[in-house]
């Protein structure tokens, strides 16, 4: 059998682990249920409730000693093993996890063997000891939770455990087993549901990879409806079919599997598409058809796949918009322009084929076709005319740019501060600071203006006219720190060496928790070799 390698391993693990946020995630392991709540008096209700406050706010220590205290209180209470198996997961999160084994959850297991709190006890010894790496324990303990309660919850959080060693130590046989019994033989109830759906899905994979194309649909039936299961299968044998097609030694498999699923697929379309739910799925269908055909590199069969849902779906610019990015990822833009060109809707076909230009930077192409859509469509303009304007910037047309902005700083009055600064931005881009300037002086977006026309100070080795704009942006508190930092290294690249450093160092104190002061820290003593303790400089 082909390996299952890290990729799937991987996607497991971040699928299946309970970790940390498990432990915390509120579900019927680790919360009290409604009757539990309701068999509990008021005073230990009242305790009960100030415990589980601090467990949600994650202040792990308050918590401990709060249901401590509660069974403390009332050790005879129906709410004691609740407490106890929260005191434990305290003990996890404080990383004191062999307190939480030996004095918490075998604690409940001792003393309330019949609870659900035991059951969840188990459950975490095992998960506990995989976290701390006692795999053989943490191994044993969860297949005996399996044995022992295979219609519960943590029957599913164990054997998700138990997947993530399996791909840990390479185990695949173990992980294909545990997949297929989440897969087909679990209920799926309110939080088993998402493991259980993740291992059909890892399950299907495999089962692509191994060309058993069968198995991995009927895995992934268990977790889609028959209308949805063609997108997801094409979703899924995407990549195994595409890393089998890469490799000499692999391609015949890629290709049969391929093939297989597009005859699938195929059958899948109804007879009847006139109705809308025929014709749904039948697009679904053949557009996955494509798909599977693209990336199995079956290149001449592709386009005729894209005519044939041409002719029966027509007109869907959707697909030939599908069929134009197919031709445009083998290059051959030609081709994909003659397809946009078939658009119903003659102006978005239009602007693909001038943002296709700009993709093969033939700047000229793109002007054209944009100039011919501003005239086509001249109720759209606004929306066309910054497209022409970026591509002229592209191409180092500055003036050219710059005058489509300034038509439409007058013709679109609603948005003309933002053209007003794309005239300014222009003008930076250009190198002609003193211009930018004047422009960005214009606009009414504080800050941001005026952290553009520091920053053309600068470049203009003007480091006094910048640094009174960064004392103004310092003025916008959210923005304070960075300014300060900005002025710092204006003046270090004015020369002003020990200015500099007492920018720098005021950085630190000022602003001694934000990321800015790092900065600072770091480049005092890098550049410096100057130390300062952040909330206070004290140089060595």
């Amino acid at each position: 059998m082909q390996s299952v390698k890290c990729r799937v391993s991987v996607l497991v693990v971040l699928a299946f682990s309970v970790g940390c946020e498990g432990l915390c995630r509120g579900d019927e392991l680790n919360e009290l249920p409604l009757e539990g709540w309701k068999k509990l008096r008021e005073v230990e209700r009242y305790q009960m409730q100030i415990a589980e406050k601090y467990w949600r706010e994650q202040n792990w220590k308050a918590a401990l000693s709060e249901y401590e205290k509660f069974m403390t209180l009332y050790e005879k209470s129906e709410g004691a093993p609740f407490a106890q198996l929260k005191w434990s997961l305290c003990q996890c999160q404080l990383k004191k996890q062999n307190t939480a084994i030996k004095e918490g959850f075998q604690s409940v297991i001792d003393y309330w063997p019949e609870s659900d709190q035991a059951t969840a006890s188990a459950f975490y010894i095992g998960h506990t000891y995989k976290e701390i790496g006692r795999t053989k324990e943490a191994k044993k303990s969860l297949r005996d939770v399996i044995s022992k309660h295979p219609a519960h919850l943590a029957t599913v959080y164990a054997l998700a455990d138990l997947i993530e060693i399996a791909a840990t130590e390479k185990d695949e046989a173990t992980q294909v087993e545990l997949w297929k019994k989440m897969t087909f033989d679990l209920k799926r109830t309110q939080y088993a549901v998402g493991p259980c759906q993740q291992a059909s899905r890892e399950l299907a994979v495999y089962s692509f990879r191994q060309v058993a194309f069968d198995d991995g649909v009927k895995a992934l039936a268990t977790t889609y409806a028959p209308d949805q299961l063609p997108y997801h299968v094409q979703a899924y044998i995407r990549t195994p079919i595409s890393e089998l097609v890469a490799d000499s030694k692999t391609k015949a498999k890629g290709e049969k599997l391929a093939e297989t699923a597009v005859s699938w697929l195929k059958a899948q379309i109804p007879a009847d598409i006139a109705k809308p739910e025929g014709k749904a799925l039948a697009r679904q269908a053949w557009i996955a058809v494509a798909d599977v055909l693209a990336v199995a590199l079956k290149d001449a069969d592709v386009p005729p796949a894209y005519e044939q849902m041409h002719k029966l779906f027509s007109p869907d610019d959707e697909i030939l918009g599908r069929f134009a990015a197919w031709h445009k990822s083998k290059t051959k833009y030609d081709l994909a322009r003659a397809v946009y060109g078939r658009y119903a809707d003659k102006n978005e076909g239009l602007g693909q084929i001038a943002y296709s230009y700009r993709e093969q930077q033939n700047w000229a192409g793109a002007v054209q076709a944009y100039n011919q859509l501003i005239g086509q469509d001249a109720e759209h303009a606004v929306r066309w005319k910054p497209e022409l304007a970026a591509t002229q910037r592209a191409a180092g047309k500055w003036a050219e740019a710059i005058a489509v902005y300034e038509d439409l700083y007058s013709s679109d009055n609603k948005n003309a501060g933002r053209w007003r600064w794309e005239v300014a931005a222009t003008h930076q881009q250009a190198g002609q600071l003193k211009e930018a300037i004047g422009h960005y002086r214009q606009c009414e977006n504080f800050p941001e203006n005026y952290k553009a026309m520091a920053w053309c100070h600068r470049h203009l080795k003007q480091p006094n006219e910048a640094i009174i704009l960064y004392n103004q942006v310092s003025t916008h508190q959210p923005s304070a720190p960075w300014a300060y930092l900005q002025m710092a290294y204006t003046k270090e690249e004015a020369g002003q060496q020990e200015p500099a450093i007492q920018a720098f160092q005021k950085v630190c104190k000022k602003f001694p928790k934000d990321a800015h002061a790092g900065i600072a820290h770091a480049h005092l003593q890098q550049k410096y070799k100057i130390s300062v303790t952040l909330g206070g400089a004290a140089e060595e």
